[in-house]
């Protein structure tokens, strides 16, 4: 059968609640049907302050009967629409000063920001519309911002919104296995890291985008650093800056790892789980149950206890960053 866009009956309209939370059953269920009638597709077009991890998460949790959307339709793509102009002017934005909010990870708030990033980084494919608005230069700069934050996702200029729907559902490009562990900040911190000294490891080659001035570099550290001095430092402004997540061992809670994640104008920090090699020192864990990707970053001295900052930004002074960063450190416990 073939969907036509035309006819009512394909078209379901879901009111009054959340597709991914207040609404979800229904939604669910409004997904099976459509897809008992065995459409070439499914198009779902959610609200411009959706959540793309917890519709996902709607579809592929099972209900009371076991019973999953996705054992009735597989998802093809991801797709976030930036409007062109909206996108150069925040990616000016980040040169101008700015104080930044603090929030804790647990703290249900989403500011603006931060969800139109999380929307950004979780595309499989972005449609960068009203391109024909734009200057030349400074589209071409945005579109690298873009790939710096993304850089698995498809990037299609379009104008007036004109797309053949076969860009969007020949090329599947959502993979569950990596869904939400692509974004460039992600890519960064999984990659292998070992260091054999307490001390500020050799700086990694940043990675650059054409003549944009993109930068991404990671901040990496085997010292304790200054709790307060580091959150004060990144809600202040940082000129170029779009995006920064990582690690933090820090003073104020030296045995728990500190964890970040900052997008335009909000700063999330918080304390997860004790380091692995705390857990070891007080006798809870020993080495044989060090995950593999936490061995992969163990050092002799100070074990999975690190700094492991992602930035991303346009003509990021990294040296004077990095210098910063350093300033805050304290010495080593014994």
């Amino acid at each position: 059968a073939q969907v036509d866009s035309g006819s009512a009956d394909n078209v379901l309209e879901l009111n009054n609640g959340c597709i991914c939370c207040g609404i979800k059953e229904a939604f669910n269920e409004a997904i099976i049907n459509l897809a008992n009638r065995k459409p070439d597709c499914i198009i779902v077009e959610a609200t411009g302050i959706a959540e793309p991890h917890r519709i996902i998460s709607s579809l592929t949790t099972p209900n009371e009967e076991g019973v999953s959307v996705e054992n009735f339709v597989r998802i093809s793509n991801l797709v976030t629409v930036i409007d062109a102009q909206w996108w150069i002017k925040k990616v000016q934005e980040t040169y101008q000063p700015i104080r930044r909010s603090q929030l804790l990870l647990s703290d249900p708030r989403r500011p603006l920001s931060e969800l139109l990033t999380l929307q950004v980084e979780s595309a499989s494919v972005i449609i960068l519309n009203k391109t024909d608005l734009a200057d030349e230069a400074s589209l071409k700069r945005s579109q690298s911002a873009l790939a710096a934050l993304t850089p698995s996702a498809e990037i299609i200029a379009t104008q007036e919104g004109q797309i053949e729907i076969e860009q969007l559902l020949d090329n599947e490009r959502f993979n569950p296995a990596t869904a939400f562990k692509s974004s460039r900040c992600d890519l960064e911190i999984a990659k292998e890291y070992r260091s054999t000294t307490t001390d500020q490891s050799p700086a990694a080659p940043s990675h650059d985008h054409g003549d944009f001035g993109l930068t991404v570099f990671v901040y990496r550290s085997r010292e304790p650093i200054s709790h307060d001095k580091l959150i004060a430092y990144l809600r202040s402004s940082i000129p170029g800056l779009l995006r920064a997540k990582g690690f933090a061992w820090t003073d104020r809670e030296p045995d728990n790892a500190g964890f970040l994640s900052l997008a335009g104008d909000s700063l999330r920090f918080d304390y997860l789980s004790k380091w692995m090699h705390a857990q070891i020192k007080e006798g809870t864990k020993d080495r044989s149950q060090i995950p593999p990707e936490v061995w992969q970053k163990w050092d002799r001295k100070t074990g999975d206890r690190r700094q492991e900052i992602v930035f991303i930004g346009i003509d990021l002074n990294r040296q004077a960053i990095e210098s910063r960063l350093k300033s805050f450190h304290l010495s080593s416990p014994q």
